[in-house]
């Protein structure tokens, strides 16, 4: 009876817990009937994944009326949440549920699916989801292991194999104990192979001696709030650096930064896997040294002594100013010259320099008087003395007067008179002289020689009045001058100003005079461009003043006013104009060719050449209309616009000069004859 009750009691408790982790298929009369249950799945992650039940209606009726729901547990069949068609879940109220992407968390889930007519609901039983990854896991264990001895290393992930490189340093067995063997380093692989494929994880294990202790190497000194590197041959396991006190900060990596002055003991521990060793050294941490304060006197005379003294002793004296007051190693200034000098008294250590600073003063008594001792009438000189704070007079103000602070001397009457400096300081009293000439201002005398000059050439000016001058040239670009000989010499076209300044005690005059650097003339023609028998023409030179001439007197010759030309025969002749002025000639040619036509003489009022010249001008030309006959013609003046701006009566081939007081710009030129009309352009430029 109490063996019935027992396993009766057993099966009810047996019962109840498969309900709970599968929840069992119902009984309800009329439910569907699980034909086929959901079946365990392994994937690689990120794979697709089915789960897929089949029911049968129990009723005999359609098995479209059957409806399904999948269930999920994350945690082991505690508890089960429905699933819906949303994120990797598709197809969860059919029979067959599909998971578009198996993650590896996904891994150990269960999924279970129920079946439901109007009968009521049948569960099937809980598939499980396994989700491998390519990974061989983290391995975890003691890196370093010393020579004869063993560390264990593990994988997170079971099942794999365990293997090492280098078995010279060091063996492995499948349980991943690590035997070390000899001195250095090795790696240790962990291969882990699944349906995904075979992933391997590796540790670098490092096979340890016993240490030697080895000595501390860097400085052993530094300044509060410098850092100094330390260094130990040891570092092939673990270590740390550690300071005796406060005087100091140390880190791991073994920098040493001073904080306040004093002794500090820095210890070096290192360990492996075989021992421990300890190393010690000792940092001095030093500061800048504060300098005292300097006593003494701070004025003396050059050539006298002072001594200064120093609060702080072992420093070193210096001077800023050698030149005005020297000092010892004891603090012994001697004065030099009148000025200032800062008297510095340095201390210094590793850790810098530290400076105290005392101002000197040195006086002189009254220096000898610098300056030019003749000044003219009404004129002014300046005269000096290096020493300071004395002050100026005179002995004879009706000769020369001299402003007290400054020194500016100036000339009153031809003479002479005594200028006196006086000076009271620190050296007493005292004075300097000096004696000063008053006299006329000086003349430059005059200025004899040539007015001008060709480029290339030179001339020679004079002062013979006044010897002992200075010869200069406004403009060297234009003529240079010899200072001293007074030798011109013509650089290019223009004016150059030449001065003559001749100085001597009592002040300076300068005469100037103009000298014209010429060049040989450079000359232009204005000619008609067509000739015909029996034609009569006016050639135009420029400059003016020149003389022309022919080289074949059968086709033509000049005849009566300069320039007009009269053609005899046909042919070909050369005209020449020539110009000289006092730095050469210039020639200028041209070839005029008289064509032959049989039965004509010559042509009965041809239409006239006309030229402008010069051509743009500031208003005035010159107009010449060549013709061949001699006769007036109607000149008209318009603008740009056409209105007409003025009008003259002139004579065919003779130059008339026409003036044109009208703003700058473009204007036409038209002259009028019986035979027809001729239009020059004319430009104004002023």
């Amino acid at each position: 009876m109490r063996k019935s009750f027992y396993l009766s009691g057993l099966i009810a408790f047996c019962f109840i817990l498969f309900s709970v982790a599968v929840k069992a298929t119902t009984t309800t009369p009329g439910a569907p009937a699980i034909t086929s249950n959901p079946r365990d799945t392994a994937v690689c992650n990120g794979s697709a994944v089915w789960f897929a039940v089949k029911a049968n209606d129990t009723l005999g009726g359609d098995t479209m009326t059957i409806h399904y729901t999948w269930e999920v547990s994350t945690d082991g069949g505690s508890t089960w949440d429905t699933v819906h068609n949303t994120g990797v879940y598709s197809h969860a109220t059919t029979d067959t549920l599909k998971i578009s992407f198996a993650a590896h968390s996904m891994n150990g889930y269960m999924y279970m699916c129920g079946a439901t007519n109007d009968s009521g609901t049948t569960w099937s039983d809980a598939a499980n989801l396994r989700v491998d990854t390519l990974f061989a896991g983290t391995i975890s264990g003691t890196t370093s292991v010393c020579v004869g001895s063993t560390t264990s290393l593990a994988s997170s992930v079971t099942g794999g194999t365990w293997s090492n490189v280098n078995h010279a340093i060091d063996t492995v067995d499948n349980a991943g104990n690590v035997y070390g063997i000899m001195h250095g380093f090795d790696t240790v692989k962990y291969r882990f192979t699944d349906l995904c494929g075979t992933a391997t994880s590796w540790a670098v294990v490092r096979v340890d001696t016993v240490v030697s202790n080895f000595p501390i190497t860097g400085p052993t000194t530094t300044c509060v709030g410098n850092i100094i590197d330390l260094m130990n041959v040891n570092v092939l396991g673990d270590w740390t650096w550690v300071g005796s006190n406060g005087t100091a900060l140390v880190n791991h990596a073994g920098m040493v930064e001073g904080l306040t002055y004093g002794i500090d003991t820095v210890t070096y521990t290192f360990t492996n896997a075989c021992n421990s060793v300890d190393t010690f050294i000792t940092i001095q941490i030093d500061t800048v040294l504060a300098h005292g304060v300097i006593s003494g006197p701070n004025e003396l005379c050059a050539g006298s002594w002072i001594h200064l003294t120093e609060t702080n002793g072992g420093g070193e004296w210096l001077s800023s100013n050698s030149s005005v007051a020297i000092t010892d190693m004891s603090g012994n200034v001697t004065g030099v010259s009148q000025g200032v000098a800062v008297i510095s008294y340095y201390l210094s250590n590793g850790c810098g320099v530290s400076t105290a600073m005392d101002t000197i003063h040195v006086y002189q008594p009254a220096d000898e008087i610098t300056g030019l001792d003749s000044v003219g009438l009404t004129l002014h000189r300046t005269l000096f003395d290096s020493t300071i704070g004395g002050v100026w007079s005179s002995s004879d103000t009706l000769v020369v007067r001299i402003d007290s602070a400054t020194g500016i001397t100036t000339g009153i009457a031809t003479g002479t008179a005594i200028i006196t400096y006086s000076v009271t300081n620190l050296c007493g009293t005292s004075m300097a002289t000096l004696l000063m000439h008053v006299g006329p201002h000086p003349s430059a005398g005059a200025i004899f020689g040539k007015d001008s000059v060709c480029i290339g050439h030179t001339i020679t000016l004079s002062d013979t009045l006044v010897e002992g001058g200075v010869w200069r040239s406004a403009n060297d670009t234009i003529a240079t001058v010899d200072p001293s000989s007074g030798l011109v010499t013509g650089i290019a076209y223009g004016v150059a100003h030449i001065s003559y300044t001749f100085t001597n005690g009592f002040g300076s005059t300068s005469l100037v005079t103009a000298v014209f650097v010429n060049r040989p003339p450079h000359d232009s023609l204005s000619v008609p461009n067509i000739f015909a028998l029996s034609g009569t023409y006016t050639f135009l030179g420029y400059p003016t003043g020149g003389t022309w001439h022919t080289s074949n007197t059968h086709v033509g010759n000049f005849i009566g006013t300069p320039g007009f030309f009269v053609i005899y025969a046909s042919g070909t002749d050369t005209i020449t104009y020539s110009v000289t002025n006092a730095c050469g000639t210039t020639d200028t040619s041209f070839i005029i060719n008289v064509p032959f036509i049989a039965g004509v003489n010559e042509v009965a009022n041809p239409v006239a050449l006309l030229n402008v010249y010069p051509n743009p001008s500031e208003g005035d030309f010159t107009i010449n209309l060549s013709s061949s006959v001699t006769e007036q013609a109607q000149v008209t003046i318009t603008n740009m616009v056409g209105e007409k701006v003025k009008e003259a009566s002139i004579t065919t081939n003779q130059a008339s000069v026409l003036k044109l007081d009208a703003p700058d710009g473009i204007y036409f030129l038209t002259a009028t004859t019986p035979g027809g009309k001729t239009t020059a352009k004319i430009t104004i430029t002023k």
